[in-house]
């Protein structure tokens, strides 16, 4: 219905009020389903951002990470947190259209996998080499395709 107007000429005011009509129907959807929530928070997401992580998004990513760290102590969550991240990588280069969100994910995703037989510095290394510097990927947004893989 929203393309079909969209498409015959309606107005912004109307088109913005059925997004907040949308907006309230995925609220409702959350609390019923939230793995379908997920899901189409996650396509709409990279309908306007592409394969990139938002703040909301890459929070959610993070907050389902659980790992064992060095001491053998469950843990959940971040092993950094993103200003951590922006320090640790000030000095890399990242594609223009990565974000601290991408970057966010994508450095816990390795520190909560690695931290048990890496250091801190060579975690930093090989998470940006793999998820940032790798040639043969085709787009920038491994870490993107890689957690959607993992849902």
């Amino acid at each position: 219905m929203i393309k079909d107007f969209a498409d015959h000429g309606g107005d912004e005011k109307k088109m913005w009020a059925s997004v907040e009509v949308t907006a309230e129907a995925m609220e409702a959807l959350r609390e019923i389903a939230p793995d379908k929530y997920e899901c189409y928070m996650r396509k709409i997401s990279e309908t306007l951002h592409g394969k990139h992580y938002s703040e909301e998004l890459a929070k959610a990513d993070v907050e389902k990470m659980h790992y064992i760290d060095r001491d053998g102590n469950e843990r959940h969550g971040a092993y950094w947190t993103v200003e951590q991240i922006e320090v640790a990588t000030k000095n890399k280069d990242f594609a223009k259209n990565v974000t601290r969100w991408d970057k966010y994910v994508a450095f816990n995703a390795f520190g909560s996998d690695l931290c048990c037989v890496l250091e801190d510095e060579q975690i930093i290394e090989a998470a940006y080499m793999f998820w940032f510097a790798d040639d043969d990927w085709k787009s920038s947004g491994k870490i993107w395709d890689y957690m959607a893989a993992n849902k």
